[in-house]
């Protein structure tokens, strides 16, 4: 039991170190090219809803999503999710905590989602 637990915190740390800043693009001409958004700013630019979820998921963005991807607790991707971003078959998923990571040109948001 306890080994689930710490294998969920690493989870929980990896997803943290690997999305705390989102990088997006830059046109400056400083030498890295790149601003960095904070992660508070993305999370509000992109919604998911309901949560928990049964069967459709939906997503609202007001920026343009590229991918969209959900993974077990243990970071194993278990859906791809490939065209219409706006309304997400869930229904295959089994109940339980999953992540899903919302992929827009060059940042992406990672989000806690519960399916029933």
């Amino acid at each position: 039991m306890m080994k689930n637990y710490v294998l969920l915190l690493i989870f929980f740390v990896f997803i943290g170190i690997s999305d705390a800043f989102a990088q997006v693009g830059s046109d400056d001409n400083d030498e890295s090219g790149v601003v960095i958004l904070d992660n508070f700013i993305l999370n509000d630019a992109i919604k998911i809803y309901p949560n928990p979820v049964q069967n459709f998921l939906t997503i609202k963005s007001s920026l343009p999503i590229t991918d969209v991807q959900v993974y077990s607790l243990l970071g194993e991707p278990v859906k791809h999710i490939r065209g219409n971003y706006s309304r997400i078959d869930l229904r295959e998923l089994n109940s339980g905590i999953y992540m899903i990571k919302i992929h827009s040109n060059q940042f992406s948001v990672t989000k806690k989602l519960v399916k029933k």
